[in-house]
């Protein structure tokens, strides 16, 4: 029998009433889907994920998530299995079309740490 794929499930949120995105990811395929709940499109600004483990030295971009969408596998590509599963996920509030950078510039307004499950 094919073994189980291994999926990780996290909620991004500021505090424990304010959920903002649900994030999914099958860690053997690399695969992530990133779902909006309750954050709102600011006018000019754009939600930036990212990705943040001690192993990266700086948290790195997996995407600008302003509409509902599904991140590339590519995106996760570069990273080995255990820093996607020990890593925390955080979206800053960015300039329209992601960091001018490649590092947060805006407020860090969510944030959440994969647990095990799927949805």
């Amino acid at each position: 029998p094919q073994p189980k794929p291994r999926n990780l499930v996290a909620v991004l949120q500021k505090d424990a009433q304010s959920p903002a995105f649900l994030v999914s990811v099958d860690v053997d395929n690399k695969f992530m889907t990133v779902r909006p709940v309750a954050a709102k499109h600011e006018a000019g600004k754009s939600y930036e994920l990212w990705l943040i483990h001690d192993s990266l030295g700086k948290p790195r971009s997996l995407g600008v998530i302003d509409d509902p969408s599904v991140i590339r596998p590519a995106q996760l590509a570069a990273y080995d299995k255990n820093v996607i599963e020990d890593a925390t996920l955080a979206v800053s509030l960015e300039p329209e079309g992601g960091s001018p950078t490649g590092d947060p510039t805006g407020p860090v307004l969510f944030a959440g740490k994969m647990i095990e499950g799927s949805f």
